[in-house]
């Protein structure tokens, strides 16, 4: 999948979520499994996916019915959201994000490994 900057709404992203999980899917499968999941109308999942549609996020075979494929990656879907609210929220600072988390929720040691490792696999990749 080629690389695509397309911002998602919180409702989008449940959409999504479903396509990452199994695709391709039916809009019924969508609607069924989306529904289950929410309070949503029928109209509410199929207006979402039309956004989805003309965003570009989603694909879908030209079959009968359609089944539609998320266009992105989770992955590239969450760089593009981490990128945004670093650049909104904490002018590019990806030190001061780590220290408001730390702060306000604390670190585990869990998280302390986790934070060495991927710094430390940063400093490798940097030589």
């Amino acid at each position: 999948m080629e690389a695509k900057h397309i911002a998602l709404s919180s409702g989008e992203w449940r959409i999504m979520e479903c396509l990452w999980e199994e695709s391709p899917r039916t809009l019924m499968e969508i609607v069924r499994d989306v529904m289950a999941a929410t309070d949503w109308s029928k109209s509410t999942v199929v207006t979402m996916v039309g956004r989805l549609e003309s965003k570009g996020a989603l694909t879908y075979d030209e079959g009968r019915p359609r089944r539609y494929s998320a266009a992105v990656t989770r992955e590239q879907a969450a760089l593009r959201e981490t990128e945004s609210l670093l650049s909104r929220v904490y002018r590019g600072s990806l030190g001061m994000l780590v220290n408001t988390l730390a702060d306000g929720r604390g670190l585990t040691e869990a998280d302390i490994e986790e934070l060495s490792a991927v710094l430390e696999k940063a400093r490798r990749e940097k030589k």
